[in-house]
């Protein structure tokens, strides 16, 4: 963000949040973007996500190489470009740009802190190892915010911050909870989710499931002029509470913050509850109703 000129070709290393909202960015600014995922778009979220967001990139003009693993980076004295060896699909191929934006991931920086003499352990990462109480390895020390390693979000950082005054000065024994955690990604549309992933449901050993509702089934979207993207509800089939929720939406940060307070109710509890009309909001009852109703029947605000 601090260039001075806008590159007129961008290779973006990555597949994740700051991959994408980058990518976007700089494709609606005018450069010529190529996007290699080491796996897909958004990996860590729901496949629909992956599979909106590709289709929105590729109206973009956005080219994303899926499966690419970067081998080595240089700059070609010649024309100046960088140029990105990379192994896509068993084979080498070289991609080149102006510039390389590298965006697959952060390590903490606490090499110089000499953390071993204090008995601070560290992981893999440089990540201080924290307890569910962010308390370090040393008991007289605490950790808090991206520095544990857990996610890199800030309202996690303000959120560990004011849990370890509380431990660590006024013992309130509290622990960190993420099963409400939110995420959201600002893509155009956006990304939003809280909760569990189908695939996380399903490796918990818990019988799943689910429904996604296409926003076109959403009066909001239909007046926003943008369908583009989905809500996606997974419930625990035994007990029809709900565990998770995703959306690809105009405004899914919204949506998952609703969902907050969404997860553990059943659906039927959902479903019946009070929407206001012509919300995004509306459109997690209405994907509640379609676990028992096909959406394209229902009327207006029904």
């Amino acid at each position: 963000m601090e260039l001075t000129e806008l590159p007129e070709s961008l290779l973006v290393l990555g597949g994740g949040y700051v991959a994408l909202e980058q990518a976007q960015l700089f494709a609606r600014l005018g450069s010529q973007v190529t996007v290699l995922a080491r796996s897909r778009l958004a990996s860590k979220e729901e496949p629909e996500v992956s599979r909106t967001l590709q289709e929105v990139f590729a109206d973009e003009g956005i080219r994303v190489v899926r499966r690419a693993l970067p081998t080595r980076v240089s700059r070609d004295a010649a024309t100046g470009q960088a140029v990105v060896t990379a192994d896509v699909a068993g084979g080498r191929e070289e991609f080149r740009a102006d510039q390389v934006l590298l965006a697959l991931g952060r390590r903490p920086v606490t090499d110089g802190l000499n953390l071993d003499a204090v008995g601070v352990n560290t992981g893999d990462s440089g990540e201080v190892v924290v307890s569910d109480r962010l308390r370090s390895s040393n008991p007289r020390i605490w950790a808090a915010g991206d520095v544990t390693g857990h996610p890199e979000f800030v309202y996690v950082a303000a959120h560990h911050g004011t849990l370890v005054a509380e431990n660590a000065f006024a013992d309130a024994d509290r622990a960190v909870d993420y099963s409400r955690l939110p995420r959201v990604t600002f893509t155009g549309p956006a990304i939003g989710a809280v909760g569990m992933t189908e695939k996380e449901v399903l490796a918990a050993g818990i019988r799943c499931d689910c429904r996604v509702l296409p926003l076109h089934h959403v009066p909001r979207a239909l007046v926003n002029r943008d369908t583009r993207g989905f809500i996606k509800i997974v419930v625990n089939a035994d007990t029809n509470e709900i565990l998770g929720l995703t959306a690809v939406a105009k405004d899914a940060g919204e949506l998952a913050a609703a969902g907050v307070h969404v997860l553990g109710k059943t659906v039927a509890e959902i479903a019946d509850a009070w929407a206001p009309y012509l919300t995004m909001a509306e459109g997690i009852r209405i994907a509640a109703k379609a676990f028992t109703t096909d959406p394209s029947l229902l009327s207006c605000c029904a």
